[in-house]
């Protein structure tokens, strides 16, 4: 009987162990793919700014001159932004990575990704950067339609884009047929 208990208590604890190392293989996981996803957002701002041409006053010929990415709310990057721009140039500029949590904070920058928050919040933002050569990123549904120029969605287990097209060309930005092409397009213009 004694035996049978002991056991029968063995079995438990070892069902416990798998269990709860089952549960944290299964989080690691989860990061890994969250941290891939982030880690290609991050070189996607290098590979877009390719394609999209800013104002000719806002990025001059100064290689002294930093390109600037700012994010704003929830940094989900962790890390990988810094590491990924270490020493990496964005139309040759070395590139300054900064956070902050307040729109009224904005630094001077070139490119602000838009973390998740609430789509009341979202409009506050677009309309205190609305006339800035600020290229807008985010990754929530729905805020390319909601104003933001550029929206990252995953598909098919690939990145992909949306554009608002009518919003850039508003704003003053050139974009390159070619990246249209494998975009998803939000208030197309005709040109």
């Amino acid at each position: 009987m004694i035996v049978q208990h002991l056991y029968a208590s063995i079995i438990k604890f070892q069902l416990k162990i798998a269990l709860s190392v089952a549960v944290v293989l299964g989080c690691e996981m989860q990061l890994f793919s969250q941290s891939a996803e982030y880690t290609m957002k991050a070189v996607a701002f290098e590979k877009l700014s390719l394609f999209i041409s800013w104002q000719a006053n806002v990025i001059k010929n100064d290689p002294s001159q930093e390109f600037v990415i700012a994010v704003l709310g929830q940094n989900p990057f962790g890390n990988i932004l810094k590491d990924v721009y270490k020493d990496k140039k964005i139309k040759d500029k070395r590139v300054k990575i900064v956070y902050f949590k307040n729109i009224k904070q904005l630094p001077e920058c070139q490119i602000l990704f838009i973390s998740k928050i609430d789509p009341v919040d979202l409009q506050k933002v677009l309309s205190y950067v609305k006339g800035r050569p600020i290229l807008t990123i985010s990754d929530t549904e729905g805020f390319a339609e909601a104003g933001c120029f550029i929206n990252f969605y995953i598909y098919e287990n690939k990145l992909r884009f949306e554009i608002n097209q009518k919003g850039m060309q508003d704003a003053g930005f050139t974009i390159d047929y070619r990246l249209l092409r494998v975009s998803k397009i939000l208030n197309p213009t005709s040109e």
